[in-house]
Formats: C-alpha cells, sequence, structure tokens
C-alpha cells in the first residue's frame, strides 16, 4: 500500500502542476477564436464597400474577364485544377488535420479533374499527407503564433492570379475545415478561380440611382480589376480565418475536455490518499492500543 501510496501522491502533484497550463491554454484559445471571429466579420463589412464600387462601374463594362489572350510563347500548364488544402501549423487540435485530410482525399476522388495537383498550407497538414503519401506539389507555413495578415494574403492571391492569368492552370479550388454547429467543424470546398462575384446585384440594387453620381475619370475596366484582385484576396482571407476560429475552437474543446478530466482524475486520486491515510491512522491506533495492553496481539 506503501507503493500506491506514493504512486498517487506523485501522480497527483503531476496533475496539479499540469491543470493551470490546460486552463490557459483553454482561454488562449477561446481569445484567438473570438478573435478569427471578429476579424471575419469584419472582412464582411470590407467587402461591402467594394460591392458598393462594383454597383457603380458594372453598367459600364461589358468584357469582365480576367484572362489574357494566349501568348506566342510556350506557356508552362503545371494542371488544370489545383486544390489547396489548408490546415494547421500547431498540434493540440485532435484529428483536426487527420479528418481534413480524409475527406478532402474522398472528395478529391468524386471529382472527374483532367488533372490536378495538391497544394497544402500548414505544417501539420503536410506530414499527414506525407504520412499517406500523397504527393503535394506546393506547401506554405502558416503563422503560428498569430493569425494570419490580409497583406501577406494580397500577395498570395496576386501570385496566383497571374499564374491564373497566364493559363498555368483553369480553376483553383481551396478546402479547408470551417466552423459548425457546437463547437465542431466540417470540411468546406471554395472555388476561388476563376472568380464569380457571390453577391449579386438585386434588380433593386441596379435601378437605383445614388446621390451624388459617381465620377468615373479613368477606365472601368482598370477598376474592376482592381476591385476583384481584391475580392480574390478577401475571399481566400476569409477562408484562412474560418480555417483559424476551427481550429481554436477545436483546440478550446480540446482543453476544456482535458480539464475536465483533470479534475476528474484529482477527485480519484484524492479519494485514494484519504483512504490510505484513514487506514495508516487506524493502524497506529491499534498498534498504540496493543501496545497499551488494550488489545489481544
Amino acid at each position: 500500500m506503501t507503493q500506491t501510496f506514493e504512486r498517487a501522491k506523485s501522480r497527483l502533484n503531476n496533475i496539479r502542476a499540469i491543470a493551470p497550463l490546460l486552463s490557459a491554454l483553454r482561454t488562449l484559445s477561446m481569445g484567438a477564436w473570438q478573435m478569427a471571429l471578429n476579424r471575419l466579420e469584419r472582412m464582411q463589412h470590407f467587402e461591402q464597400h467594394y460591392d458598393q464600387i462594383l454597383l457603380e462601374i458594372l453598367p459600364n463594362i461589358e468584357d469582365r474577364t480576367l484572362r489574357k489572350p494566349h501568348r506566342l510563347k510556350k506557356i508552362h500548364h503545371i494542371a488544370d485544377t489545383v486544390i489547396l488544402l489548408v490546415g494547421s501549423e500547431r498540434g493540440l487540435c485532435g484529428k483536426f488535420n487527420q479528418v481534413l485530410a480524409g475527406k478532402a482525399l474522398e472528395w478529391i476522388k468524386t471529382q472527374n479533374f483532367s488533372s490536378y495537383q495538391v497544394w497544402v498550407m500548414g505544417t501539420r497538414l503536410i506530414r499527414e499527407l506525407e504520412r499517406q503519401h500523397i504527393q503535394v506539389a506546393w506547401r506554405k507555413p502558416l503563422p503560428a503564433s498569430e493569425l494570419p495578415a490580409y497583406r501577406v494574403t494580397y500577395e498570395t492571391t496576386q501570385n496566383w492570379l497571374e499564374q491564373y492569368e497566364d493559363f498555368v492552370f483553369n480553376q483553383f479550388i481551396i478546402l479547408f475545415n470551417q466552423p459548425a454547429q457546437g463547437g465542431g467543424y466540417e470540411l468546406s470546398s471554395f472555388r476561388l478561380l476563376p472568380y464569380e462575384i457571390h453577391h449579386p446585384l438585386t434588380a433593386k440594387d441596379q435601378t437605383t440611382q445614388h446621390w451624388p453620381p459617381a465620377i468615373i475619370e479613368t477606365n472601368p475596366k482598370g477598376i474592376y480589376q482592381q476591385v476583384i484582385e481584391h475580392h480574390v484576396a478577401a475571399s481566400f482571407y476569409q477562408i484562412l480565418l474560418k480555417s483559424a476560429a476551427a481550429e481554436h475552437a477545436s483546440r478550446f474543446s480540446m482543453m476544456q475536455e482535458a480539464e475536465d478530466n483533470a479534475e476528474e482524475i484529482i477527485a480519484e486520486l484524492q479519494q485514494v490518499l484519504n483512504q490510505e491515510r484513514k487506514r495508516k491512522i487506524t493502524q497506529e491506533m491499534q498498534e498504540l492500543a496493543s501496545g497499551a495492553g488494550l488489545l489481544d496481539n
């Protein structure tokens, strides 16, 4: 019983030392989760301003294509479709990347792509795919200690737009985990290129007269291209924020569950120690009484 007592006491001390760390990680995850949701809400308002610009210039534009005409030089065509998987950079988020990899591969099998490449953002997801012997044609880490920055996102999407305009690929699809009800997450897909305006103008918007009327002193097609570039960046940035929110929600749930389990184990170990103390006290009292001749040997 002495070994059991010392083992339980040592385990209790260890779990008590870990409990504050679990609580701190849970609090940090909850803060990052809420921060991602707040930034996502601001990005949606940000897009509305570009929607207002489109409302003014679309009636003046006939050709809305972004792609340039074929050039005489040979085009380096990598694949018909690029499939980007957005995972996580840090651990302690359960099977976030494992589930994403499994569902994404199942989704790809259901599609009839003539050719495709798998691109990945997130070191943890890259490792998961490599364990499954999936070839990753392009990879990039995500910020480990903070949410992604819009400026970096814009620069990244500009590079993708240039490749799309040069016919390096024909469509760009993103697979990611987005928050679901109850604090979980689910696989979602989004076609980033060719880009479509996801907030189409209603008939009321098209007939509404704004005062004062907009003064357009430059080529409306140039304004349209710049607005679409920011729309593409904003759409991808919202995907990164949704993925980050799902990741932190998963981490929060894990830390909450670990904290609850730690409290249960502490209560069980405390009960074991109390029982052992009672047994020792009873044994000492029996020994004292036996030594005083109050009990038979």
